[in-house]
């Protein structure tokens, strides 16, 4: 059975839908299976869902079970830590927003360990920032690696400071925005209110403060779609379905509010998504006025969910010169980076032996890895979905 074959299997099963067919699979075909739920935090919402069902291979439960349990501990040290960084941060002035993961694990999924989080993000306003990162470091929080820039150019050019690790091993990300300037991907990207995000904020016992839950939801399908062309993978589709099932939406003003701030087309190519793969999610369409989503586009969709993280590079420097031209290939190939109103840096690359090293090794590993057709193919639909976007 062939790679994108295997990808819809995976979805269906994240769906817990029903798969008569589940049973003839191979031994291969289960490795690379596993190998995908491994890479996208899937095997312990697999296994709350399909745990017990004798079509998937006794060693495959097991493996499941064991990351469950695992994902259990690590989700409560996760708490803590959250906690611990939401207070210092507080403590430095600061009102602090916890993002994504941190409410939907503790207040939409039914089990925080069936949401794993890879991180804490906690948003902060821009002017203190600085203050922020800096408290943390000065409580004993390291830096996951050197900043590739000035921080003054991170907070002008990017949407968080450089990854912190916290005193028992959880990576921090300290946002002043919550997704990227526009210009600064390849493809536009909506603009955002925090005046307005934050003034609706709610907070829980623990004393810590979310993105109501329509901004969650908004916030998540622009993170999914705008930043990341979908490769944060296919929890987006239980995030979105247990935060409905947790708290209603008024749809009429959401369709309006997307489609006011730039953001309706990748909030319905999501929602057809959530719709398709968890039956039953509680969306209302009949508010949206726009044009369905491409079926090219959904058909895609599987794919960009379940790319290989290892090749994404790549596909990404691919689909720049597919949609832009060699112009824009040069400039990932020289470190710039830039947004709309806003002049260019260069990013650090001494890391990396210099500029010319780093250019090196990465078109050296991006021509090996587009010799496959499946990255190439990869770079196309990537490519695809930024011009969409730019409509």
């Amino acid at each position: 059975m062939d790679l994108p074959a295997l990808r819809r299997i995976l979805l269906a099963m994240v769906g817990a839908q029903q798969m008569p067919g589940l049973a003839k699979l191979d031994e291969r075909a289960w490795i690379t299976l596993q190998a995908m739920a491994d890479q996208h935090r899937l095997k312990p919402l697999l296994y709350a869902q399909l745990g017990t069902s004798a079509a998937v291979p006794a060693e495959v439960r097991a493996d499941w079970q064991e990351v469950h349990r695992a994902a259990a501990l690590r989700a409560m040290l996760t708490r803590l830590e959250l906690i611990e960084c939401a207070r210092l941060l507080e403590a430095a002035g600061l009102a602090p927003i916890a993002l994504k993961g941190a409410w939907l694990a503790r207040h939409a999924y039914p089990d925080p360990a069936l949401r794993p989080m890879r991180d804490i993000d906690l948003l902060v306003p821009r002017a203190g920032v600085l203050d922020g990162y800096a408290a943390l470091l000065n409580a004993g929080y390291t830096e996951l690696a050197a900043p590739e820039m000035p921080l003054a150019e991170v907070i002008r050019l990017d949407k968080h400071m450089p990854a912190l690790i916290a005193p028992r091993g959880t990576v921090v990300e300290l946002h002043h925005r919550l997704w990227e300037p526009d210009g600064r991907l390849d493809h536009a990207t909506p603009a955002q209110d925090e005046a307005a995000l934050r003034a609706r904020a709610v907070g829980d016992n623990d004393g810590l403060h979310y993105l109501a839950p329509h901004d969650t939801l908004a916030h998540l399908i622009v993170h999914a779609v705008y930043s990341h062309r979908l490769d944060c993978g296919p929890l987006l589709l239980p995030d979105i379905d247990f935060l409905l099932q947790a708290a209603p939406i008024d749809w009429a003003a959401f369709w309006h509010q997307a489609a006011a701030e730039g953001w309706r087309g990748g909030a319905r190519l999501v929602l057809n998504l959530v719709a398709q793969y968890r039956a039953g999610a509680p969306i209302d369409f009949s508010p949206d006025l726009g044009p369905p989503t491409p079926s090219e586009l959904l058909e895609a969709a599987p794919d960009l969910m379940l790319q290989d993280l290892n090749t994404r590079g790549s596909a990404g420097l691919a689909a720049a010169a597919l949609k832009a031209g060699p112009g824009k290939l040069l400039q990932r190939l020289r470190g710039r980076r830039g947004a709309h109103g806003e002049g260019e840096v260069t990013r650090s690359m001494a890391d990396e032996g210099g500029m010319l090293g780093w250019a090196g090794s990465r078109a050296w590993r991006s021509v090996t890895q587009l010799a496959r057709a499946d990255v190439r193919r990869q770079s196309r639909q990537l490519a695809a979905l930024s011009q969409w976007l730019d409509q």
